[in-house]
């Protein structure tokens, strides 16, 4: 039985899902499996996906022909994963090779049941465009609401944090997964940050404007319509969450133009 199942959604992901599929298989870690829920792809990524499967046993491609987003994806692939932990890659992501070593040891030696890592933005063709994203040690639950969100491709927590309360909620926004981890939140739980660079999100030429408009749409729509915040309190945190939002974004900015850091 594998460790860790790690979920991946694709829809016609063909210009990077092999690099995102090698990033994990080289992981120094073994013990995984990878479950591609693929939404119905109309140019090369399910032959790109089918040609790993051929080679390696560890990847599971699930075709996915009533696919509802990327979230319900996810949701797919944790129902059918084994693994005790899951964790979470998108195909146009990369992780670095000790991501799942490191943070699996962090996570067993801590007593952890939900943690999360920094990472770095890179453009289409896979240059460096950011420093380290800034990342808060812990969130609470009436943190996460105040702060700008954990990256999804650097989340680990264990498969039973992911019931089906919380993984059947899909398709009400377009910030699933921030809801996923505040309903997780909610429950008690405390996500922990592993202090490392361990993965590369990468920034696609979507309208970066309209995108910003639809996340703040959501985040709004999240706390009073999925959490059930009061007018006053969605208020504060909503405020408190774009002014957190802002600062980041600007320091990441600075700092990136200053850092010489490389990917």
């Amino acid at each position: 039985m594998p460790i860790v199942s790690i979920i991946m959604p694709s829809f016609n992901s063909e210009k990077y899902i092999e690099d995102a599929i090698q990033s994990v298989l080289n992981q120094s870690f073994i013990s995984f499996e990878l479950l591609i829920i693929d939404g119905g792809s109309t140019d090369k990524t399910v032959n790109i996906i089918q040609k790993f499967t051929k080679i390696d046993n560890r990847i599971i491609y699930i075709n996915n022909i009533d696919d509802q987003g990327p979230a319900h994806a996810r949701c797919i692939g944790i129902k059918k994963s084994k693994g005790t932990y899951i964790a979470f890659i998108d195909a146009d992501d990369l992780w670095l090779s000790d991501k799942l070593n490191r943070q699996i040891d962090y996570m067993k030696t801590n007593s952890l049941s939900f943690s999360y890592t920094k990472y770095r933005l890179i453009n289409e063709s896979g240059g460096r465009v950011s420093c380290l994203i800034p990342m808060y040690s812990s969130y609470s639950f009436s943190q996460a609401l105040g702060r700008r969100g954990i990256g999804t491709l650097t989340v680990i927590m264990e498969k039973t944090l992911l019931t089906n309360d919380v993984i059947d909620c899909y398709g009400k926004s377009h910030g699933e997964e921030y809801l996923w981890w505040l309903l997780i939140l909610k429950k008690g739980v405390v996500a922990r940050l592993l202090n490392i660079d361990s993965a590369r999100y990468r920034k696609t030429g979507v309208s970066l404007s309209s995108h910003r408009y639809r996340h703040q749409k959501t985040v709004w729509h999240t706390y009073r319509n999925e959490i059930g915040l009061n007018l006053f309190s969605t208020t504060f945190y909503y405020t408190s969450y774009i002014l957190d939002a802002a600062i980041r974004k600007v320091w990441t900015a600075l700092y990136s133009r200053l850092s010489k850091n490389t990917v």
